[in-house]
């Protein structure tokens, strides 16, 4: 442990915070804390302690009067490091306590947290004061006692390590040294061994008694239940095996004809469905005839719309054209003569209108220089009224602060007669405490004489019983070892080992087991083999035929795509042709009857008139030889269909059977692997011989030990009893023994504790009684309570008393506010009325303008005339303008429509008159008689597409079908099955693999049976070695705890011995060191009883107690111990201690000594454990290079003040 960053604020003489850096400090080793007295020095280490532990040593219960006097709170927060195993983590600390509410000198934990510092982060390990304490003490492994003893020594504490008691310091250094392990704890745990073992002998002597029917009669009747399973097994294997051949037969035969049934339904559903396939072909086949048609007749359509659509404009607009261009003319004539009149009424009015509107602005200026005047005459009268309003505001505040100052004079009366003096109220808290603590214990005294005597009876009751007991299990012992005795004599005369009959025996009857499954799968296995070469040729035979018809089939389909494009070919020779005779009759500036374009840059260049029905014979001589193509394609697609569909049959029947001949050889080599090693390469004859032989071996060895095992079975289980019987005797004494051994530590507890609450009861009355002496108070707790009330009372006044001073102030402030509120109102009043003359001057000369711009007419009037004539005359011109540019527009617009409708009229009708001819053309030969036909033909591709898919699929379902009959056919050929025969068949194999089933259960049973046996006569022979060998270990077990127990038979005599050694050990270090610093005058020794004793190698060597030191001796002595000591600290037994303080001490010393002290410390002082001192000695912090400077609290209430020095 090394300390890193101590903080303390509001602890003792500390106010503010503080922080204390011990790794800068520690950088040398050596480093010390020096202040006058009284300074704060001392309070460093309580702060280490306090964070740690959550008490201060010197304080009364740890935690009385630590709270500095001008706080409430403190606060203590202490950051350290542990090294562990090579790796360093740090911990922080940290507690904050406040004062109690109803007593001054007592605190209370507010915070309280452990966290662990990581590069991440702090990681919160527990936040509570009782737990912190507690992980605190399971990470160092000490507790505060010890911490103050041997690593922070505080004032007047150094030498308690060397004055304890021998047992004190024997349970100090257990502790030091984690030795629990090797005392209490090592024989509780050899205790709880102990009776582990006794329990364990216990189950296992219960466990042989569960044994008993493992006899030969049930071992002999278990193999011949056995063997019967086994012939059973064999005669229904060997029926099932016959039936099984002609129950595949059937269902192969019985599964074709379902199949064919189902068929025959499928062919019924597609020949309902012919006629309506027959339809759609008809609806399929116009439609893709008029779809060819449907651009020429939406053509024609859309020619016959425009055309008189272009007629019916043409005729509106010449109705229109001649009665505009009149309009137009008139209207230019209008306007050119109001033109004219307009100009010189316009100059007129706009010089009025100026005149009219300067005229309006000064006016506008009079309104508002009134308006102005109005609102400051209106200002001025505010302004009086708002100061008349504070002065009498200012008279009402004066008033209420003479009131406030009479309530607070009240206020300060009452406070002093309620206030209580500091010291009497913490005596009679104390007083208070103490007559709870009487109460407290008066009842703990009551409830323990009663359990004291619960006690006694109980142990006298238990006592009893237990030499009862003792008595039974002497008679029980008696009697076991008689049995004991005869088994052994009878185990000694024992013939034959039945393990090694019955493993023979069971290795024989698992041979024959072996030998019965081998022979039934080499036969499975041969059949299998027929199959698949039975399979192998059919597989052959269709593979080689379907190859034939496969070949076939692409020779078809290649003739039918040849004459595809052969068809496709003499198609687009015709429509090229088509084009051609077309692009004969088009003009230049005419619209094309395809496209309506006006312009041809690209005609079609070729074809001629007589081409035309040679073209039209190949294209049906093409479709002919396609329709032929098509049909042979079909029929080898069939045949192929067919031949694929058997192949694939008889494939999967082949790869089954070759599957299921590999199983069988699978299955027979694993039935082989089953076999010894030296029978796997014999016939099946031979082991059958092998196997008679030896099972006639076995049954002449299992005869001979029948009978000696029978006798050996009474024995045991008249043991048994004996044994049963006397493991629950032993429990029961153990029991007995257990709850009395309890009582009498229970009563020792108690008396303990009666003895000792007496006596504090005793200490408490007379220290109440002392505490009370000079008061006449009948009751502490009734006068705090009046206290309490007159707090309350004086917290409430002084409350209000703070409240009306507040209020008062405030009143004071307003008052002061009003008066120069009023001094401002009063100027701004002057100011308005100068304003108000100004404003008047102004006004005369404004209407003297007016009056010369307007003479006296009515300004707004005489302006709205002027402007509503200027508007009137603009609204004129505009009027006319817009007439002439309407009707020009509108004269131009209908000029240029004649002419382009005339231009369409024109193109439409040479349009309409050509396609109609090459429409009436293309219906007939289409075979319709009108467009409106062709039309109603029409089939969106979505549907023509949908209805091609489905005559498609029949067509392919009816291949298919043709070619499933077919096959199903052939497969059949004369065999037949009717549904009866069949369930018959069915039922008769379903029976006998039942009964097969039911046969090679019973089998397994009566197997498992057998070997379930043969097992638990093998598990007696395991328990009862397991039963010698856990005997044996209790007794060493037993042994080692009696030699842990010595002579004494206490329980910590090894601890003792081991303790004593370690206390050696460290009074050998302890010497070295003090013999430096006394000159080797003196040594440090342990007397017969393991007490410090010192020798005087001065004065002869003789030995003299410790309490004979001077104080300079004792503190030398003191210091070399807790140095040795520290030494060998290692916290938790894993962490090494990385410190040491020490507080005063020094004062004791000469010069000389002095200086061999400082001598030793700077020599033990490393980078692995620093020394800290605490000192008011000058010389002491001239000899230290790293000081801690504590400045001592002042009058004017700042704390203590610490600063580092290096020198």
């Amino acid at each position: 442990m090394r300390p890193k960053l101590l903080e303390i604020e509001g602890l003792q003489s500390f106010t503010d915070a503080q922080v204390i850096d011990f790794e800068t400090l520690g950088e040398t080793g050596l480093f010390g804390i020096f202040g006058p007295t009284g300074s704060g020095k001392s309070t460093i280490l309580d702060a280490i302690t306090f964070a740690l532990y959550g008490r201060v040593k010197r304080a009364e219960n740890g935690t009385q009067g630590i709270i500095n006097s001008r706080r409430d709170t403190c606060r203590v927060s202490f950051t350290f490091e542990l090294n562990r195993d090579g790796k360093r983590k740090t911990y922080r600390v940290e507690r904050t306590y406040r004062r109690r509410r109803n007593s001054p000198n007592s605190c209370e934990p507010r915070i309280a947290r452990l966290t662990e510092v990581t590069d991440a982060g702090a990681i919160p390990l527990c936040d509570k004061a009782t737990e912190v304490t507690r992980h605190v003490r399971e990470l160092l492994g000490l507790n505060s006692e010890d911490f103050t003893r041997a690593v922070v020594l505080p004032q007047n504490s150094f030498h308690e390590f060397l004055m304890l008691k021998n047992s004190e310091r024997r349970a100090m250094l257990e502790r030091l040294f984690y030795l629990e392990e090797y005392g209490k704890l090592l024989n509780d745990r050899i205790s709880r061994k102990l009776y582990s073992l006794r329990s364990r002998m216990d189950v296992l002597t219960g466990e042989l008694m569960g044994y008993a029917d493992a006899s030969d009669e049930a071992l002999e009747e278990a193999k011949a239940a056995m063997e019967a399973a086994e012939e059973e097994k064999r005669r229904t294997q060997k029926e099932l095996k016959k039936l099984e051949k002609i129950y595949n037969e059937s269902k192969e035969v019985w599964d074709l004809v379902c199949e064919l049934a189902d068929l025959e339904r499928r062919e019924e559903v597609h020949r309902r469905a012919e006629a309506e396939i027959s339809e759609k072909r008809v609806r399929l086949d116009r439609a893709v005839r008029a779809e060819s048609l449907a651009d020429m007749v939406r053509r024609n359509r859309e020619l016959e719309t425009k055309l008189s659509e272009a007629r019916r404009q043409l005729e509106e607009v010449m109705a229109v054209l001649p009665g505009i261009g009149e309009q137009l003319e008139l209207a230019k004539t209008e306007y050119e003569n109001a033109k004219k009149d307009a100009a010189l009424k316009q100059r007129k009015l706009v010089e009025q209108r100026t005149r009219l509107q300067d005229a309006l602005g000064i006016r506008a200026e009079l309104e508002a220089l009134a308006e102005r005047t109005d609102e400051l005459r209106k200002s001025v009268n505010e302004t009086v009224k708002a100061i008349k309003s504070k002065d009498a505001e200012i008279g009402r505040e004066k008033a209420k602060l003479e009131g406030l100052e009479n309530r607070l004079r009240k206020l300060g009366e009452e406070s002093e007669r309620l206030r209580t003096d500091p010291g009497y109220r913490q005596k009679m808290q104390m007083c208070a405490d103490l007559e709870k603590d009487a109460a407290a214990l008066e009842k703990s005294l009551e409830q323990l004489a009663g359990r004291k005597e619960q006690v006694h009876r109980a142990i006298d009751g238990l006592e009893k019983q237990l030499a009862d007991m003792a008595a039974e299990i002497d008679e029980s012992m008696k009697a076991q070892a008689q049995l004991a005795a005869a088994i052994e004599q009878h185990e000694e005369g024992r013939t034959d080992d039945r393990d090694s009959v019955m493993k023979s025996l069971e290795k024989v009857h698992r041979a024959q087991g072996v030998y019965q499954v081998l022979k039934l799968r080499e036969d499975e296995a041969e059949a299998a083999k027929a199959r698949v070469d039975e399979l192998k040729a059919a597989f052959d035979d269709r593979k080689k035929k379907a190859e034939e018809l496969e070949k076939k089939r692409e020779e078809a389909a290649k003739l039918y795509d040849d004459r595809r494009r052969k068809l496709d070919e003499c198609l687009k020779e015709r429509e090229k042709n088509t084009a051609w005779l077309l692009s004969r009759n088009l003009k230049e500036g005419e619209p094309c009857p395809v496209c309506g374009s006006l312009e041809h840059p690209a005609p079609a260049a070729h074809g001629a008139d007589g081409d035309t029905a040679a073209l039209e014979r190949e294209v049906e001589a093409a479709q002919n030889g396609l329709k032929e193509a098509e049909a042979a394609l079909k029929d080898m697609e069939r045949e192929a269909l067919i031949a694929a569909e058997d192949l694939r049959a008889v494939s999967g029947q082949l790869e089954q059977a070759v599957k299921e001949l590999e199983k069988k050889n699978m299955a027979l080599e694993d039935e082989r692997q089953k076999l010894p090693d030296e029978w796997r390469s014999l016939g099946t004859g031979q082991i059958r011989t092998r196997i008679e032989k030896a099972d006639a071996r076995v049954k002449e060895r299992l005869k001979e030990i029948e009978a000696w095992e029978s006798r050996l079975s009474e024995l045991r289980k008249a043991s048994e009893e004996k044994n049963e019987v006397l493991a629950k005797q032993r429990m029961a004494e153990n029991g007995i023994r257990a709850e009395l051994r309890a009582k009498g530590e229970s009563l020792a507890q108690i008396e303990a504790e009666m003895e000792q609450v007496s006596g504090n009861l005793v200490r408490i009355r007379q220290e109440l009684s002392e505490k009370l002496a000079g008061y006449t108070v009948a009751s502490a707790a009734a006068e705090l309570a009046r206290l309490s009330e007159n707090d309350r009372l004086l917290e409430q006044a002084e409350a209000e008393a703070k409240k009306t001073r507040k209020e008062a102030e405030e009143t004071v402030a307003r008052i002061n506010g009003l008066n120069e509120e009023r001094g401002r109102l009063d100027a701004e009043r002057i100011r308005l009325e100068a304003d108000i003359s100004g404003l008047g001057l102004q006004r005369k000369e404004k209407e003297r303008r007016l009056y010369e711009l307007s003479q006296g007419a009515d300004i707004e009037e005489s302006l709205r005339r002027t402007d509503s004539e200027l508007e009137s005359l603009a609204r004129k011109d505009r009027e006319h303008a817009q007439r002439i540019a309407q009707l020009e527009k509108q004269y131009n617009e209908l000029n240029m429509s004649r002419s382009r409708l005339e231009s369409s009229v024109s193109l439409y009708s040479e349009s309409l008159a050509a396609d109609s001819v090459k429409l009436s053309e293309a219906l007939a030969e289409n075979g319709f008689d009108s467009p409106e036909e062709a039309e109603k033909s029409l089939v969106p591709k979505e549907e023509q597409k949908a209805i091609r898919a489905e005559i498609e699929a029949y067509d392919q379902e009816s291949v298919n079908l043709k070619a499933h009959r077919k096959l199903l056919e052939k497969k059949l050929g004369s065999r037949t099955i009717t549904e009866e025969e069949w369930r018959r068949t069915e039922q008769s194999y379903n029976e006998l693999l039942e009964r097969s089933n039911r046969a090679v259960s019973d089998c397994e049973v009566a197997k498992s049976n057998f070997e379930n046996i043969s097992r638990k006569n093998a598990r007696w022979k395991e328990i009862r070695a397991s039963l010698d060998d856990i005997s044996h270990r209790h007794g060493l077990y037993d042994q080692i705890q009696r030699l842990l127990k010595a002579s004494h038979g206490k329980d910590n005599s090894f601890i003792d011995y081991i303790a004593e050694e370690r206390l050696r050990y460290i009074a050998a270090k302890a010497s070295t060191m003090l013999q430096v610093m006394t000159r080797q005058r003196y040594t440090l020794e342990l007397d017969a009883e393991s007490g410090f004793i010192v020798r005087d190698d001065a004065n002869g060597g003789i030995h003299r107690a410790v309490s004979t030191l001077s104080g300079g001796e004792t503190f030398l002595t003191s210091l070399s111990l807790a140095l040795a000591l520290s030494e060998q600290i290692q916290l938790k037994g894993q962490s090494p201690l990385e410190f040491f303080f020490l507080d005063e001490g020094f004062g004791t010393l000469d010069q000389k000594l002095l200086d061999l002290v400082m001598d030793s410390l700077e020599r033990l002082c490393s980078e692995s454990r620093v020394i800290g001192i605490i000192s008011h000695v000058p010389e002491v912090r001239q000899r230290i290079g790293r000081c801690l400077i504590v400045t001592p609290p002042t009058f004017e209430g700042t704390g203590s003040i610490v600063r580092m020095e290096k020198s």
